[in-house]
């Protein structure tokens, strides 16, 4: 039996190593449908059961999503288990976020961010599905986002740490990008 990080990881390394055929096939895959070939290798691989299916044909439909398009060299990431889910929302997965002399306005608002964390939990996967297409744009492929995370808002709909931990790292690091950005002011 695999641990939901080592099911991720392993189905990042999958992913990034897909041809785009079943890349496409897997980021059209719903919930509610029969699924893919791909899908149902990974299933079997894993041992998805039968109550946690439809969470883990969401999870893998996001991280299809978040998997760049094209060139997918050694540097290439997809799961990064140090690029918590709240601070790539902040930083919109660039880590060199905000450049010198730039607003620290997070890619994804606050506004946005506080939909999401009211958002129920039955409506939770496809609200992470338009995240991760706008991710997918502005995301720098050579840094991954913790995927454990995103599988957790999914596989424990009802536990409200996993959606306080997206809010808390988000903060965190809209914190010290306005903290770094006053610094430099001061220094000029």
């Amino acid at each position: 039996m695999f641990t939901h990080e080592e099911t991720v990881e392993s189905i990042s390394k999958k992913l990034l190593g897909l041809d785009s055929g079943p890349l496409a096939e897997l980021r059209r895959l719903e919930p509610n449908e029969a699924g893919t070939p791909m899908f149902w290798r990974m299933a079997a691989e894993y041992g998805f059961s039968d109550v946690e299916l439809g969470a883990w044909k969401q999870i893998v439909r996001i991280m299809a999503l978040l998997t760049p398009r094209g060139d997918r060299s050694n540097e290439v990431r997809l799961h990064e288990r140090t690029r918590s889910l709240g601070a790539v929302l902040c930083d919109g997965g660039d880590p060199g976020w905000p450049p010198k002399g730039a607003d620290a306005a997070p890619v994804l608002s606050e506004k946005r961010l506080a939909r999401f964390l009211a958002t129920p939990a039955d409506q939770r996967g496809e609200s992470l599905e338009r995240i991760a297409r706008m991710l997918a744009r502005s995301r720098s492929p050579k840094s991954g986002v913790n995927c454990t995370e995103i599988a957790h808002l999914l596989l424990y709909p009802d536990k409200t740490k996993h959606l306080e931990d997206v809010a808390r790292y988000y903060y965190s690091r809209l914190d010290r990008a306005a903290y770094q950005s006053k610094n430099e002011e001061g220094t000029v």
